[in-house]
């Protein structure tokens, strides 16, 4: 029923009614069930309240039917929504969650969309799932996987099924990464995450399976459009099946201008004590913003009113981790020049060092080096691991900057071999130059520059 909500979900374009399905646990001919209930409950919900959506009602609760999932086949509470609360709940009163509900887009005509693709699977990984395996399940007719990985988007990083996996994408193949968890997102915190989506695996968010299977088959059953516009609607929320990163927006949209005169509103407000608390209260969320724009102007104007550049907010994110990330060099080196930790680490152990070092942000990765920045024991651990993976793709930019980061380019990965075991096994002699010349100089250039720029 849950697979059904979500295909409903997709199929009907430019819904103005609610659709809604429900069901029952024991036959609605029983005389103990729960098909009387949950049929009255669905009806006065599709026959008084403006929902226009495709919803699933079970157990006095409305659900969005792409959020919703089957955990439980005895219980009479047999759906829950993990990432997303009830549209609805009916008890003595009905509770109508208005903000939840989305609002009818448009007044175009309702439209079936009946072109679905159905070469699409879903594909489930656990630990020690061969390569071979996953090379046979991603052949031909298959158009589009849903991937199914641990945690928060992690799986094996194992360079055979790395490189599986990188090639079905090369070929055309849409994976899609969700994660096996009932609550929770794929994330990027992970070595193993930023693996995957370096394959070419696209992030699913907090999309359940039975949702992103349906919208997979949505997506590729649409005419016309190219694979990278494909892979942009599945990044998109198109029926409320997801919930995008929030930091993300609310950063973008203070960029620009409009931060612009944020700050200068800030700057003309008058001195008393309302004033003063107003600021302090909108300085940090303003810095970070700066900070992950790349807008030196407005973090100068920001630390003219007193804000002090070494803010944190609760989860340990500071401006230059921001920075650090984004790869703008320039606030980088404002940052280190009024002398903010170098080494600062959030609450999941990641500095900004290893940041840079992700986004490939050679610039700021010499800054950092030539400021005294090092990589943690912890940070270093899987670095055998990733180098061989870069070396299997002879991914040259990605040693250099490893390498620039002050990471030993012979530490071997998971099985024993080093980057450069890989690299002559594979018989590329181009990288294979490259690593002897940089395992030669390690340390001698890798703290980067040792003169900061002025800003």
């Amino acid at each position: 029923m849950a697979f059904a909500a979500s295909v409903l979900s997709f199929m009907l374009e430019n819904l103005q009614k609610p659709v809604i399905l429900t069901g029952a646990q024991v036959p609605i001919h029983a005389l103990w069930n729960d098909g009387r209930e949950n049929l009255l409950g669905a009806l006065l919900m599709a026959g008084q309240y403006i929902i226009p959506e495709v919803c699933l009602f079970f157990q006095n609760q409305l659900f969005r039917g792409n959020r919703a999932t089957k955990v439980d086949n005895r219980r009479f509470a047999a759906f829950c929504s993990p990432n997303l609360p009830p549209l609805a709940t009916v008890g003595v009163d009905i509770t109508i969650n208005r903000e939840l509900v989305r609002k009818a887009s448009s007044k175009d005509r309702l439209v079936v969309c009946s072109c679905m693709e159905r070469d699409v699977g879903l594909l489930r990984l656990f630990p020690g799932i061969p390569a071979s395996l996953v090379r046979a399940f991603l052949q031909p007719p298959l158009k589009g996987v849903v991937m199914e990985t641990f945690g928060s988007g992690n799986g094996p990083t194992k360079p055979d099924l790395l490189q599986e996996l990188q090639a079905a994408a090369e070929r055309g193949l849409v994976i899609v990464n969700c994660t096996h968890c009932l609550q929770g997102t794929v994330t990027s915190d992970y070595a193993s995450g930023t693996a995957l989506a370096g394959a070419g695996v696209i992030s699913g968010f907090d999309m359940t399976s039975e949702a992103a299977l349906a919208k997979l088959s949505y997506v590729l059953g649409q005419p016309g459009l190219s694979l990278d516009d494909r892979k942009k609607l599945l990044a998109q929320d198109l029926r409320g099946e997801m919930t995008l990163p929030a930091v993300d927006e609310c950063w973008s949209s203070l960029q620009g201008s409009t931060l612009s005169r944020a700050v200068s509103w800030l700057l003309r407000l008058s001195i008393s004590q309302e004033a003063e608390a107003l600021r302090d209260a909108l300085i940090p969320s303003l810095a970070l913003a700066a900070a992950h724009s790349g807008d030196l102007e407005a973090l100068q104007a920001l630390e003219e009113l007193g804000s002090g550049l070494s803010l944190e907010d609760p989860i340990g994110q500071t401006l230059l981790r921001v920075a650090a990330q984004r790869g703008h060099a320039g606030v980088v080196a404002m940052l280190l020049q009024r002398g903010v930790d170098v080494n600062a680490r959030d609450q999941d152990g990641l500095s900004p060092l290893l940041l840079a070092v992700r986004g490939r942000h050679r610039g700021v990765t010499g800054l950092l080096r030539a400021a005294g920045a090092c990589l943690s024991p912890q940070e270093l651990e899987d670095a055998g691991t990733e180098l061989c993976r870069l070396a299997s793709r002879a991914d040259s930019e990605g040693l250099r900057v490893w390498w620039q980061a002050g990471a030993d380019l012979g530490q071997p990965g998971y099985d024993g071999r080093s980057a450069l075991h890989i690299v002559e096994a594979a018989g590329n002699p181009e990288v294979t130059d490259l690593l002897q010349s940089l395992e030669g100089a390690v340390g001698a250039q890798a703290r980067g520059p040792e003169v900061l720029p002025g800003v």
